[in-house]
C-alpha cells in the first residue's frame, strides 16, 4: 500500500512540476509598444535603436507591425503558440488588416518562431516562413542576434514588398508644410532684395543661413521617429500560420 501511495505521489509531483514548467507569463503591454522587446539584454542600446527605427519606418509606410520578442526561456511552452498568444495579447497589427508579425527568440532553448497575423498569411506562407528561418539559423548559431534579426526582417520586407502600403505618408504635419512654404517665399524675397539692391554677398549669405536655420531648426523633423510614434498595438488577430525551429 505504501508503495502505491509513493508511486501516486511521484506521479503527482512530476505532473505538477511539468505544469509549472509549462507556464510563461506574457508581460503586460507597455503604454508605448516598440518593435524590439529584449528581455535578456543580448542587444546593445545602439542596436535596439537602429532596429526600432527601421521597423517603425517600415510600419509608417506599410502599416505592417513587426514585433521582436527576445526571452531567456520558454519554460516548456510551445514557441508557436506562445508567439501567437503574444501577438493577440498585445494586439500587434492594424485593426481590420491583421498585418502583425511576431518574431520570438528564446536564448536558452535556442528556438525561434515567426508567427503571422491573418492578413499576412496570403503573402508569407508557412513554407516562406521556414525559408526565412533557415536563412538566419546559421547567424543565430554564432550568437549574432542583431544580424539575425536584421536579416530576417529584410527577408520579410522583400516578400511583402508594397503590401499594405499607405496611400500617402502624412508624417509631415500641415503646420510644418505652411512653415516651409512661407520660409521658401521669404528666402526668395530676401535673396532677390540683397542681390539686386547692391548688398554685399556676405549679407545675403548670412540671411540665407538664417532662413535655412529657421526652416530646418528641427533637425529631426524627418528622422526622429520617437516624437511621432504612437506605438504598436491597434488590434491584430493571429493564427495566420508560421513556423519554428531550433538553431
Amino acid at each position: 500500500m505504501k508503495k502505491i501511495i509513493q508511486s501516486i505521489l511521484i506521479i503527482l509531483i512530476f505532473f505538477c512540476s511539468n505544469l509549472i514548467q509549462g507556464q510563461f507569463n506574457i508581460p503586460e503591454a507597455p503604454k508605448k509598444i516598440y518593435p524590439i522587446q529584449d528581455y535578456v539584454g543580448v542587444l546593445s542600446k545602439k542596436q535596439i535603436k537602429e532596429l526600432n527605427q527601421k521597423l517603425i519606418s517600415y510600419s509608417e509606410v506599410t502599416s505592417t507591425e513587426i514585433l521582436v520578442s527576445i526571452i531567456q526561456d520558454l519554460h516548456g511552452e510551445d514557441p508557436n503558440l506562445l508567439a501567437s498568444k503574444w501577438g493577440e495579447k498585445w494586439k500587434i497589427g492594424k485593426i481590420h488588416k491583421n498585418n502583425g508579425i511576431i518574431i520570438l527568440l528564446s536564448i536558452h532553448d535556442k528556438k525561434i518562431s515567426i508567427q503571422n497575423g491573418y492578413g499576412i498569411e496570403p503573402y508569407i506562407t508557412d513554407f516562406l516562413t521556414i525559408k526565412i528561418i533557415k536563412k538566419i539559423k546559421p547567424i543565430l548559431k554564432n550568437n549574432l542576434y542583431y544580424q539575425a534579426i536584421d536579416c530576417g526582417t529584410k527577408e520579410i520586407f522583400k516578400i511583402l514588398k508594397n503590401k499594405f502600403q499607405k496611400k500617402q505618408n502624412n508624417r509631415i504635419s500641415e503646420r510644418y508644410k505652411v512653415f516651409i512654404i512661407i520660409g521658401i517665399f521669404l528666402m526668395i524675397f530676401f535673396l532677390f532684395y540683397f542681390f539686386y539692391m547692391n548688398k554685399t554677398t556676405d549679407s545675403s549669405l548670412l540671411m540665407t543661413l538664417f532662413l535655412t536655420n529657421f526652416l530646418f531648426r528641427d533637425k529631426n523633423l524627418y528622422h526622429d521617429h520617437d516624437d511621432n510614434f504612437d506605438g504598436f498595438g491597434e488590434g491584430g488577430n493571429f493564427g495566420g500560420g508560421g513556423s519554428s525551429s531550433e538553431w
